[in-house]
């Protein structure tokens, strides 16, 4: 039995325990299954992070994708080489970072006597938040090859968003980063990354 970690492109080293299994113009990162699953998963990640660095194009397998052997994995892509190859196409040469915005201090969401109120200010607090969220969006966007943004509905944060950053464009989307976070003392930012670029590997 053997777990898939990753596709990649331009690998200049391949992490220890780990088989190189070719498919089309890139190759499947393999290594054994099995063992404690905690320690699986914490194996699964830092084995992605040392390949951020040292691979052109890193296309992050969910944990836990298993196969018999090279052969059934090698089966199981026949039909899907040419998506594989134009999504790893789309993140080469790039990183994943991580973007989320909360208010710094908390408002008083304590139930009015005047439920009127309440609920007008809920929704200033609301459009307040999407106004901050649209904002810092726009700065990033341009700074970025492609971007997922968590649905606010779903969420307790202002902001919640995947950005796909070109390997020579870190510096300057996390410097526009703090830039907006240096203006906004009442909101509190957090950039995180880079990582490989999982948020953008779709259905492949």
């Amino acid at each position: 039995m053997i777990q898939l970690y990753a596709f990649v492109r331009g690998l200049d080293e391949l992490p220890d325990d780990l088989e190189a299994v070719p498919v089309g113009s890139s190759t499947a990162l393999v290594g054994p299954a099995g063992g404690d699953e905690r320690d699986d998963l914490v194996h699964h990640g830092l084995l992605l992070q040392e390949l951020v660095g040292s691979a052109d194009a890193v296309l992050p397998a969910r944990f836990g994708e298993r196969f018999a052997d090279t052969a059934a994995l090698t089966a199981a892509l026949a039909e899907r080489t040419d998506e594989l190859e134009r999504t790893l196409a789309a993140v080469e040469g790039c990183v994943e970072l991580t973007v989320r915005v909360a208010r710094a201090s908390g408002r008083d969401t304590h139930e009015s006597a005047d439920g009127g109120a309440y609920m007008r200010s809920r929704l200033r607090a609301v459009a307040a938040d999407s106004a901050v969220a649209d904002e810092l969006h726009a700065l990033l966007v341009p700074r970025s090859r492609d971007a997922v943004v968590a649905d606010p509905r779903l969420s307790r944060l202002v902001h919640d968003a995947c950005y796909l950053i070109g390997r020579d464009d870190v510096d300057g989307f996390v410097e526009t980063v703090e830039r907006y976070a240096a203006a906004h003392p009442e909101l509190s930012l957090v950039c995180t990354g880079p990582w490989a670029p999982a948020s953008f590997a779709g259905a492949a």
